[in-house]
């Protein structure tokens, strides 16, 4: 075998080596998110987070709204701006378990940003298992945020000044 030939086997080695490494470490982080079904929940809304909770109808919109909206969450990279503009605390209960207060599932957080407090996260949204969890975003077009803004706007709550 020439020289050249084997630095060129050598040279794509390495670089397709090292490109599949990298696309299998990442292809964790991007796989489709299955959301347990949520049970009850509350929404904490606006920077005075006036608190209210989430009636069985805007549970089923909810649960509607996550299971079509499974596919492009990925890992949050970098610190946001602030807390969000609204703040979903969501029960779920086990699989298979009977629904009663005794079987809960692990709740989860989904944090909204709807374009009250930092407009380059308008129509983000994160969701975070657990505290200390990698947390997913996903930036969404307004006609697929639209349902989660409803959640949000359907109650007055005040709303601070452009700057």
């Amino acid at each position: 075998m020439k020289r050249e030939t084997a630095l060129l086997i050598g040279f794509l080695f390495i670089t397709v080596g090292t490109a599949t490494g990298l696309w299998f470490m990442a292809m964790p982080n991007f796989r489709p998110l299955s959301f347990p079904t949520v049970e009850s929940g509350t929404i904490a809304v606006g920077p005075m987070r006036k608190e209210r909770s989430l009636t069985a109808a805007q549970i089923h919109t909810l649960n509607d709204w996550l299971q079509a909206h499974t596919a492009g969450w990925g890992p949050l990279g970098q610190t946001p701006p602030s807390s969000g503009d609204a703040v979903l605390e969501l029960q779920v209960h086990a699989d298979g378990a009977q629904h009663d207060a005794a079987t809960p599932g692990e709740p989860y957080r989904i944090t909204l940003w709807t374009g009250i407090s930092a407009a380059d996260w308008n129509n983000t949204v994160f969701v975070e298992s657990k505290p200390g969890a990698v947390i997913r975003f996903h930036h969404f077009k307004d006609k697929d945020f639209s349902t989660l803004r409803e959640l949000v706007n359907e109650y007055d709550y005040p709303r601070s000044a452009f700057p």
